[in-house]
């Protein structure tokens, strides 16, 4: 009973200041979206997907080699994110007049994944500019080719499934509209607990029932205040007039 007594005193205290708590939320959401749009830097990803085989014959694939080239997977995400491979990227992208012409060009992240578990190895690369994550990323296919072909000793082999990664001008992060939501969501739990938290600390007593909750001591009466001029109230009337004419 207390504490269904409790909840139903926060949720009143919260509807009291609905209208302050609703400006918290729009000031934490604006916030958010200008923090977001202006002070972090924006990310672009580019991607492509390469088929990985462990023969150099495309047309004499079976089924075991398949099998081979997907249990092989994991091995040549980790082959294309050595420091070997990055090594190659770098000598491979001083030789390209398009990265030249990039901005940003030592700010980009490589990561390869295997798609679904299969032989499929997808290639995405994040920076600060498209143009340059577009260049990284099909620099990184030529890459594939030369060190799969050199590390297995011609026994395995790299084939691109797109001819060319097209850069993609729309930012991968930060996320706008996720972050725009989080501060709305902060604005209200703030305003919330600030609330709830100064209505514990308002000790004062505000009616009779306040004062059995606070004292646990039963009321006998209640002394009106006699200060105060009020027509609804004509006992009160009577004698503040009297003490005026007194005066």
């Amino acid at each position: 009973m207390e504490k269904t007594l409790d909840f139903k005193v926060v949720f009143y205290l919260l509807r009291k200041k609905v209208i302050w708590i609703i400006i918290a939320a729009i000031v934490g959401g604006v916030a958010a979206f200008l923090f977001t749009d202006n002070m972090i830097p924006k990310k672009y990803s580019s991607s492509a997907q390469v088929y990985i085989s462990n023969t150099q014959d495309v047309g004499e694939i079976s089924i075991s080699d398949l099998s081979a080239s997907k249990s092989l997977a994991s091995t040549y995400c980790i082959i294309l994110q050595s420091d070997k491979s990055m090594s190659l990227l770098r000598e491979m992208l001083n030789e390209n007049e398009e990265y030249q012409n990039c901005s940003y060009k030592t700010s980009y992240s490589v990561s390869v994944s295997v798609k679904d578990e299969s032989e499929v190895l997808v290639v995405s690369v994040t920076s600060r500019d498209p143009d340059l994550s577009r260049v990284v990323c099909n620099t990184m296919l030529e890459v594939s080719k030369v060190l799969i072909s050199d590390i297995f000793d011609g026994a395995g082999k790299s084939n691109p499934l797109t001819a060319d990664a097209s850069a993609n001008y729309t930012p991968s992060s930060p996320n706008l509209k996720t972050n725009t939501a989080f501060g709305v969501f902060l604005g209200l739990v703030i305003a919330s607990v600030i609330v709830v938290f100064w209505a514990m600390l308002d000790n004062r007593v505000k009616d009779e029932a306040d004062f059995v909750s606070k004292v646990n001591i039963p009321v006998l009466g209640e002394v009106p205040s006699i200060n105060e001029e009020s027509e609804a109230k004509e006992g009160y009337y009577y004698y503040a007039y009297t003490k005026k004419e007194d005066n």
